[in-house]
């Protein structure tokens, strides 16, 4: 199983992403585990990076993303909406724990009434309370 790790970059080779490495690590025990800070190039224009990215992520099983602080950027949310549109399964590392989003529909992340915030997801806790899923 391969799995596609989408952060934020401020995370990058910090303490941080070796904590979330560790916890995607501990729930997908023998995955393979795309790192897009060590495994595309990082030394070329946004846009080619990203396109590398979308690239990546259309081969892989499923997709795991963290937030700062409970938002994600336009980097992670164009990440997560290729894993929506080619049917990959979406993950949302909370604390420790990944949760599995089902049936993500992208203008549920977008906006949720409030125009001032980007992309704002779920907590696991609403998960949780929805049984349906």
């Amino acid at each position: 199983m391969k799995i596609y790790y989408a952060h934020h970059v401020w995370k990058y080779g910090t303490p941080i992403e070796d904590y979330e490495l560790e916890c995607i690590k501990k729930k997908f025990d023998s995955a393979e585990i795309i790192n897009p800070r060590t495994s595309l190039p990082q030394d070329r224009p946004e846009s080619v990076i990203l396109q590398s990215a979308y690239d990546t992520i259309k081969g892989c099983d499923a997709l795991v993303f963290s937030t700062v602080s409970g938002m994600i950027g336009h980097g992670v949310f164009n990440e997560i909406a290729v894993a929506v549109n080619h049917g990959i399964p979406i993950y949302q590392l909370e604390g420790n724990d990944c949760y599995k989003i089902a049936d993500a529909d992208l203008k549920d992340i977008i906006f949720r009434g409030d125009n001032r915030v980007y992309a704002l997801v779920h907590t696991p806790y609403e998960y949780q309370e929805n049984t349906d899923w």
